[in-house]
């Protein structure tokens, strides 16, 4: 079995070339107090600094919130439960739930570097200091969004960075699995499925190049899966508009869940796409780093089949 990925710095410093002129502002937003905006003219975030941080709003400038909000904790803060609150969080893999589960109820720090806009999360018990780094495109519908884990124990820590947004009701998500695989011998990828994944739930459509999801506010019962994807992306179409998540594939290094590097999940209130990163052995005082890259599109049609994506969704891809 392959050595875990070991490192000691930053691996994947956050890319201030294609990032530009942001408009930064502090707002009171849904509750919370000293949330930060970040407009480019294009595209509109707002992130939590009393909780999380949670990136809580996506939107184009004149359209509406892409992200879940959680009414029932919406504007909350403090306490010893974990809540989800919405929008895109911080974790690190494995799911346990002692050190995935940390209630991130309290006040984060917030920088400002040239373009880049820095959230550090309080140090956890287990000496994880979390950070979210995000820039804006100067011209684009698309973000840097960069995730950072630090360890400021006493300990070696073994962990992977997880990027999870939570997108509103009623979209259908894409992920590309078999996009150019022509073995017919060996398996050629990776496929993982939770105790409570239902392959038979007519949610799913099981293409022979994508996998659909759909959000279903009437369903009972949560799904997902996790693939090992080479393509480097995943998509969820809804109200007209499309998000996409990008994130870099590297060939050879261990992701967890069965070397999943994406995965999908939903319930009846919303439905999540995920990054993985490298598994990394983390040494006191090193940092590891995992960066996606966000776009949003106007005017995509929701999908219902393969044949639908190749038409609707590909091109912008």
């Amino acid at each position: 079995m392959q050595a875990p990925f070991v490192c000691n710095r930053g691996c994947l410093p956050i890319d201030l070339k294609s990032s530009g002129a942001m408009n930064i502002k502090e707002i009171d937003f849904l509750g919370w107090k000293n949330c930060i905006e970040l407009t480019n003219g294009i595209v509109r975030m707002v992130v939590t600094t009393q909780v999380g941080p949670r990136i809580i709003h996506l939107s184009f400038i004149d359209g509406d919130n892409l992200l879940y909000q959680d009414s029932e904790t919406l504007g909350s803060t403090g306490g010893d439960d974990f809540h989800l609150y919405g929008g895109h969080r911080f974790w690190c893999a494995p799911e346990i739930l002692e050190t995935t589960y940390v209630p991130d109820n309290f006040p984060v720090k917030t920088e400002v570097s040239g373009e880049v806009v820095r959230f550090i999360a309080p140090v956890e018990k287990s000496g994880i200091e979390k950070t979210i780094e995000i820039s804006l495109h100067s011209s684009a519908a698309q973000a840097i969004v960069n995730h950072n884990l630090m360890n400021r124990g006493n300990q070696t820590l073994t962990l992977a960075p997880w990027g999870l947004t939570m997108m509103k009701p009623g979209g259908t998500a894409i992920l590309p699995h078999s996009l150019d695989r022509l073995e017919q011998f060996p398996p050629t990828h990776m496929l993982a499925l939770w105790s409570y994944s239902r392959m038979a739930d007519p949610r799913w459509t099981w293409g022979d190049r994508f996998i659909l999801l759909r959000q279903d506010p009437t369903a009972g019962t949560p799904q997902k899966v996790g693939v090992q994807n080479e393509y480097g992306w995943a998509a969820y179409a809804v109200d007209g508009q499309l998000f996409v998540k990008k994130y870099t594939w590297n060939d050879g290094v261990i992701t967890p869940d069965y070397s999943c590097n994406f995965e999908i999940f939903t319930n009846k209130k919303f439905l999540e796409v995920e990054t993985l990163g490298a598994t990394c052995t983390l040494m006191p005082e090193a940092t590891v780093a995992h960066q996606e890259t966000w776009e949003l599109h106007k005017n995509v049609p929701l999908p219902n089949s393969e044949a639908d994506v190749e038409q609707w969704i590909m091109p912008l891809i």
